[in-house]
């Protein structure tokens, strides 16, 4: 029985994944019957569902933004609706209030739409619930005189579509204003309380702290604050951090009474010197600052931790200190603590040209050498975007500071476009490397998020995590094209529209994360010999470089539902994916994107009905398939069950590494462009993905195979297109140029003096370069054994050492000199198998054959 548990597993998770599948399909049938039997099942399954559960189910509550406006004045927005059902007719009725035990405050509440609602919603939703946004605003001032502590619930009603429900908030969004919600002290030290309550969503809450900070103060490294209690009298005073037993820092702080304030309530000046520690490790990295919490300790021997009227206050920098005191979202004081710090007082977006422009305020500890200024960036996934500041230094180490962030950035010395899609966080470091915390100040987080709709992109600013400066970008959508709903409706009118030709070719490589392979190649050679075929290129957002002369159209949006659907020819070097359906005038060439060492389509063992129903719909899209040589022609015939037309013709993308070709390539000009030194050996790193890996294959520790070639040689990094997106670049690495990002990856096989790859196809475009292969394969045998399957064993025809530790990759790239001799023959064999139709002219035939063919 146990030895079938596995097996037991996957079938289970297999079934889930067919039945996941179904439903999809289902939802987005264009048979009525079909989606309209879905529909009904599924509310009749969501009703059944949260009857037996208790949960809300399909029950969307989401809270966007909360602020303070006023002392007792506290607004947000956000959107609520129950899925499955739209408000055709206008907006649904929503009200929102607070409750505590049967008692209600209500809220006022102003309707609104925002397209944001459909960005956030789920795939294949099938409304518009954009109209289910609003405003609210609530007045506390009843809280206050409503007597008890507990917390009061925020809840939502939607009345409309036949429909009435009621539920708490369910989500929030986490990079803005609900994440930092702030305490309103009133003048009687009562505060009015904002929290977000897990299960319970948005609460707020009526306390009188037990002791206050009314002030709260640091000149160097001592610490002064006045504390009133609640008629207590306080004994003692601590300043600790958070962190547990052993590792706990406690520092004892000097109480003097001061007698009473005018309510009478006893006042005490606690004050003490802080010591000097460094933030520590959290979760396994540097921490940038560390926090220290004030505790009170009363004549009744309770402790508890004392509160602060600070609120949403900025934080003041003190001449000579880089100790900085602020509030917690529960009121708590916090004495935070940092090497140094960069405030961020005011950001404006610009939009000609589009950046950032910011005013704040910055202080550096006393370890910092004199005259340092920080660097400021703004780091994303796959990009940096430098920032340009001015410091002016007002006291010894500290001061104010102007900059400004261009964000149309040119990428290896390409046109400047918009940044990639994704996160970006403001960073600074003094020049000797400490890492110092940029925050904003609360008036800038309660502005998060904040949306901005720039030339080539949307911006939404943000603040994360210790009030972190952040800003995100995506794609250049318009209102009515943001979200799965807006989407099915374009599809549906690219689907029943009766569409003209006209004379231009849509082009995509790699589902539009790149202008590159095959299809880059193919239009190279359009533009110069048919200048009059207008080019698309299909990309995911505007940060991806297009070939000059032809038009960007970024998936999603109009146009480019509307290139795909009038192009006369259509080609592609991966998928086109359901939502491509050829026209009749079309002609589709699928150039594919290598030849094949492991296994594709059909040909891959274990695959389920629908896969294997899927790739027969993709290859019937399909007219004409690119081979490279015959080796794929045969595999592509069995792969695609493909019996139509077929180019075997060799690869457009190589013909700049064949001498004499009209479009070869030069190595010198791209090594420099790449910051090669002359005289240094690079060598090209250029794994594939896994199927169970979602990060960058490394299985070499690069950091110490550079050291092991030492200054001599560099290591070009290139990760495989579909590991873009996941980690950072490795550009800190000494002797790693991380290349991944690069647009033109044969650009780089000029660069290169020899290759270290595994299974990857490059392996059949490199050797048209004869320069030396190495293929480092230590899972070589799950590979092709569990995972993915291989047309041939690579071991027996490589024309290159196949190697399993790092050891042996060290030496063999040592012995580069030797390896042409050694390998000859097996190189000699290899090229005329998979090369023999490389000659740099592979473009030429391919357009022209492609363009002789008209429907």
């Amino acid at each position: 029985m146990r030895a079938r548990t596995p097996d037991l597993a996957r079938a289970r998770r297999l079934a889930r994944e067919r039945l996941r599948k179904a439903l999809l399909e289902a939802s987005r049938s264009s048979n009525p019957y079909v989606a309209g039997g879905y529909r009904q099942s599924r509310a009749v399954a969501r009703a059944v569902g949260t009857r037996l559960t208790g949960k809300q189910l399909g029950w969307v509550a989401h809270l966007r933004t909360a602020r303070w406006t006023g002392p007792t004045t506290f607004e947000i927005g956000g959107w609520a609706y129950e899925r499955g059902y739209g408000h055709l007719d206008g907006p649904p009725e929503t009200r929102v209030w607070l409750e505590r035990d049967g008692r209600r405050m209500n809220a006022e509440v102003v309707h609104r739409y925002d397209p944001e609602v459909n960005a956030a919603a789920p795939p294949a939703s099938e409304h518009d619930y954009g109209n289910t946004a609003f405003t609210a605003t609530l007045d506390l001032a009843p809280l206050l005189a409503a007597g008890g502590d507990g917390p009061w619930v925020a809840h939502v009603r939607v009345v409309g579509a036949g429909r009435d429900r009621t539920g708490t908030f369910t989500s929030r969004y986490r990079l803005g204003s609900v994440r930092h919600l702030f305490a309103s002290t009133q003048p009687d030290d009562v505060q009015l309380v904002a929290r977000w309550a897990g299960g319970r969503g948005l609460t707020l809450r009526r306390q009188r702290p037990a002791a206050l900070a009314r002030s709260a103060e640091v000149d160097g490294r001592t610490f002064t604050a006045l504390v009133t209690t609640d008629g207590r009298t306080l004994t003692g005073a601590s300043l600790r951090t958070d962190e547990d037993g052993d590792r706990q820092e406690r520092t004892e702080l000097t109480c003097t009474p001061e007698g009473h304030d005018d309510a009478g309530r006893p006042l005490t000046r606690v004050t003490g010197l802080v010591p000097r520690t460094r933030p520590g490790v959290v979760d396994g990295e540097q921490a940038l600052s560390l926090e220290r919490d004030l505790y009170a300790h009363l004549d009744d021997g309770t402790e508890v931790r004392v509160s602060t009227a600070l609120d949403d206050a900025a934080p003041v920098l003190t001449p000579g200190s880089t100790l900085i005191c602020t509030a917690y979202g529960n009121g708590v004081l916090s004495l935070v603590d940092a090497p140094g710090r960069v405030l961020v007082d005011e950001v404006t977006v610009d939009e000609r040209p589009p950046g950032l422009r910011f005013r704040g305020r910055w202080v550096l500890g006393e370890d910092v050498a004199e005259g340092d200024r920080p660097t400021l960036v703004f780091t994303g996934a796959r990009q940096t975007l430098p920032v340009e500041a001015t410091f002016v230094e007002t006291s010894r180490g500290q001061g104010t500071w102007e900059g400004w962030a261009p964000l149309l950035a040119s990428v290896w010395g390409r046109q400047p476009l918009p940044p990639r899609v994704g996160g970006y966080v403001l960073r600074a470091r003094t020049p000797d490397g400490v890492v110092l915390p940029v925050s904003n100040v609360p008036a800038i987080t309660r502005r998060t998020p904040e949306l901005h709709h720039l030339e080539g992109f949307r911006l939404r600013l943000q603040s994360g995590g210790g009030r972190s400066v952040r800003f995100n970008v995506s794609p250049p959508r318009r209102d009515d094209e943001v979200g799965s709903f807006q989407q099915r409706r374009l599809e549906r009118l690219y689907r029943r529209t009766t569409w003209s030709p006209r004379n231009a070719i849509y082009l995509e490589s790699f589902y539009g994360r790149a202008a590159t392979c095959n299809p880059y190649a193919i239009d190279r050679e359009i533009a110069a010999r048919y200048p009059q075929l207008t080019r698309f290129w299909g990309v995911v957002d505007a940060s991806v470089p297009v070939p000059e002369g032809a038009i960007t159209v970024v998936r999603g949006t109009r146009e480019w539902w509307h290139a795909r659907a009038t192009s006369r020819y259509v080609v592609a070097n991966d998928w086109l994916r359901r939502t491509f359906s050829p026209q009749p005038f079309q002609v589709v060439l699928q150039t594919w994107h290598g030849s094949m060492l492991k296994r594709i389509g059909l040909d891959r063992s274990g695959q389920p009905r629908s896969k294997i129903e899927t790739i027969r719909l993709e290859q019937s899209k399909w007219d004409v398939l690119l081979s490279q040589n015959h080796h794929s022609s045969v595999i592509l015939e069995s792969a695609y069950d493909w019996h139509r037309t077929l180019f075997e013709e060799g690869y457009p993308r190589n013909d700049p590494l064949t001498p004499g070709s009209p479009y070869a390539g030069d190595g010198a000009a791209i090594r420099e462009r790449l910051g090669i030194r002359p005289g240094q050996t690079a060598v090209l790193y250029a794994p594939t993905w896994r199927e169970n890996m979602t990060s960058m294959v490394t299985f070499l520790d690069l950091e110490r195979l550079s050291a092991d070639l030492g200054e001599d040689y560099v290591i070009l990094l290139r990760g495989h297109s579909r590991t873009v997106k996941f980690g950072a670049s490795l550009d800190d690495l000494p002797g790693v140029i991380d290349v991944t990002t690069y647009p033109e990856v044969t650009d780089l096989f000029l660069a290169a003096d020899a290759m270290i790859t595994d299974y990857s196809s490059v392996m059949f475009d490199y050797s048209v370069t004869r320069r030396p292969m190495i293929f480092y394969v230590p899972d070589m045998d799950d590979y092709r054994d569990s995972l993915r399957g291989v047309y041939f064993d690579l071991s027996e025809v490589a024309p290159g050492p196949v190697l399993s530790t790092q050891e042996e990759v060290t030496a063999a790239v040592l012995d580069l000199d030797r390896a042409g001799e050694r390998y000859a023959t097996l190189y000699d064999a290899w090229v005329e198998r998979f090369n023999h139709h490389d000659d740099g002219r592979s473009a030429e035939r391919v357009v022209r054959r492609l363009l002789a063919i008209r429907k």
